[in-house]
């Protein structure tokens, strides 16, 4: 695993007079004499306000770290390591950073006393300081089924949270993300405020209460990431991949393959059924599997086969090692339990175990056997929190209790080995997770799927209470992580439907991802095909809150985003309330023709002078060519 992969470029280092700045793609983290990054650019922006920093008491007084440094240890293409150090009267800490090609970044700290010092330690905080215009939205996993409260625009008052493995903050267009595999040795006087976002004096900072009490012994460390956002450039072919969901058995006999194939379907997602053990790799119906493919593959159409974060009772590996890799409670009770045709019950595997090596492994040999283009990755990037001491999970408290561990690194390993196997195939990671966007893990993926915490019909009615922008351009967009990404839609008729998710959605460049056999297809289909006459892959893309220089709507509820390319427009008009509205838009651009129309329909819009009316639905979407 030492080769770097495209998109991403090389690790680049400079150092001079005690700065090490360490740039990879679309990244740069500068360490100025001191063990902690004291500057992070992204998006073609510095986001931090001041540098990070650990602050606190000791022996009585706050700690003052009167002296700092930092030296490049290690530089390949693919990592750099950095060794950083600093001195209080009493204290040293070292800080040893290590760099991957896609900007993650591992810090490990360690405090130790001075020879002949007795230093009491009496409280400990990472800061990390942003910008208030670059941390105006969150994102922190775990989340709550049926919720969005764990996505949304950062609170003037701010947030307090219990320790959570992953917290990001950032804007439409990046961001930084922080995280931890344990809350190990912290101490927090109230552990349900264990992590503190504080807006202060024009910057967000993100603060880590690791002590409020002495820690056990010294020396004392710590591990945390960081891994500031976008990882990756977003593919402007991720416009065509057309991904659709219920690929199945016999549907070159009855048709439907080549049906999806008119409505111009290029990928096909073969959920579960494809194998008769859950999340394995082989299959008995390698004949019918194979013929599925070829016949895919004729029509220009790739197939991905689900693989997920189960152990099924029916593998043959049951027996031998369920007791090893299986996700357990500290009570030593198993996760998960679904249950499936044929009959056999499903329980979640930890990728810190050896079923990590097993399973890339099983899927290595797979494409060498059946010549799929990818894989569709149920809950595979989400760190499930894991007690089982026979693999490595799990740790022991102060007080001799068992405490879970997220196994963030273990399962990154993982998902750098699937996109180290896939990615030069020219194949398609599509990674289905809800309420985890866990960049360590998200970025080996090409894309990924989001909203199935809503699959109960909580967006029934007016799903933007439950939802709101905000929220939705922290988690579901993709463009502020570098991965797209697609809404999932379980629709509530009439209430909740394809169509009023498409309402907001398509305000964002998201796409809702339909079935084999359904109705909405067609929909969708349409929709493909408009964005992909347009050339939307190829357009600048200018979304509702940055385009007021270019349009405005009427009245309040419409909202607007286009995509620009060689003066033309194509144009999301969209209705969030829960009436019927007659949208007001004024253009302030230069078109060749001077007309617009209905890209879905066809029907001719009258514009004079830059403006026209649109009719629009309660909670729904038009796509507008304008020339």
């Amino acid at each position: 695993m030492g080769a770097v992969i495209a998109p991403w470029t090389p690790v680049e280092a400079e150092t001079a007079e005690g700065v090490v700045s360490l740039k990879v793609w679309g990244r740069e983290y500068r360490f100025e004499r001191s063990p902690l990054p004291t500057g992070i650019r992204t998006a073609g922006e510095e986001i931090l306000s001041s540098p990070v920093r650990l602050a606190g008491k000791v022996d009585g007084r706050p700690i003052s770290w009167s002296s700092g440094g930092a030296s490049l240890l290690k530089l390949t293409g693919s990592e750099a390591v950095v060794i950083g150090w600093a001195e209080d009267e009493s204290l040293i800490l070292n800080a040893v950073s290590k760099l991957e090609f896609d900007g993650m970044m591992r810090i490990d700290v360690a405090l130790v006393g001075k020879r002949g010092a007795s230093p009491s330690i009496e409280s400990l905080w990472l800061e990390i300081p942003l910008k208030a215009d670059r941390s105006t939205l969150y994102h922190y996993w775990p989340g709550r089924w049926g919720s969005a409260e764990n996505s949304g625009a950062v609170p003037q008052a701010g947030l307090k949270l219990p320790f959570k493995p992953f917290v990001w903050l950032g804007w439409e267009e990046g961001g930084l993300s922080w995280f931890a595999e344990s809350d190990k040795g912290w101490r927090p006087a109230d552990p349900g405020g264990a992590i503190e976002i504080l807006r202060d004096e024009g910057q967000t900072i993100l603060r880590l209460r690791i002590l409020d009490s002495p820690p056990t012994s010294l020396p004392f460390t710590v591990t945390f990431g960081l891994q500031a956002t976008p990882v990756k450039p977003i593919p402007r072919e991720s416009y065509d991949w057309r991904i659709c969901h219920g690929a199945y058995y016999g549907m070159v006999e009855d048709g439907w393959l080549d049906r999806v194939a008119e409505l111009g379907v290029k990928t096909l997602v073969f959920h579960e059924s494809w194998t008769p053990v859950q999340n394995y790799w082989i299959t008995d119906r390698e004949a019918e599997l194979r013929k599925l493919i070829s016949e895919c593959h004729r029509r220009g159409i790739r197939l991905l086969l689900y693989f997920g974060y189960e152990l099924s009772t029916l593998a043959p590996e049951w027996g031998e090692l369920s007791e090893e890799v299986l996700v357990k409670s500290v009570q030593g009770g198993l996760a998960g339990g679904y249950q499936r045709r044929p009959p056999q019950r499903d329980f979640v595997v930890c990728y810190n175990s050896v079923w990590g090596e097993r399973l890339v492994e099983g899927i290595a040999e797979a494409l060498d056997r059946y010549g799929f283009d990818g894989v569709y990755l149920d809950g595979t990037i989400e760190p499930w929190g894991c007690a089982n001491e026979r693999h490595g999970c799990g740790y022991r408290a102060a007080d001799g209790s068992l405490r879970v561990t997220y196994p963030i690194f273990a399962v990154r390993r993982v998902m750098r080995r699937l996109y180290e196997l896939i990615h030069p195939r020219g194949g398609l990671i599509n990674a289905h997770q809800s309420t985890c966007c866990l960049t360590p893990t998200l970025a080996f993926c090409h894309s990924y799927w989001d909203g199935e915490q809503f699959g109960g019909g909580e967006l029934a009615g007016d799903p933007l209470k439950k939802l709101p922008l905000e929220s939705f351009r922290a988690e579901f967009m993709g463009w502020n992580f570098g991965v797209p990404s697609e809404f999932l839609v379980y629709e509530r008729p009439p209430e909740w439907t394809y169509e009023r998710a498409l309402s907001f959605t398509l305000l964002h460049g998201v796409l809702v991802r339909p079935y084999v056999r359904s109705p909405k297809l067609e929909l969708i289909s349409k929709i493909w095909r408009a964005m992909s006459d347009f050339g939307a892959g190829e357009a600048e893309w200018r979304p509702y809150w940055r385009n007021g220089d270019l349009v405005e709507a009427r009245p309040d509820p419409v909202r607007v985003s286009l995509y620009l390319k060689e003066g033309r427009a194509l144009l999301v008009v969209s209705n969030l309330s829960t009436e019927e509205v007659r949208g007001e838009i004024e253009l302030k651009l230069r078109l060749r023709a001077g007309i617009a129309f209905d890209a879905l329909t066809g029907e001719r819009i009258d514009v004079e002078e830059g403006r026209f009316e649109v009719d629009l639905a309660p909670m729904s979407a038009r796509l507008i060519n304008a020339i």
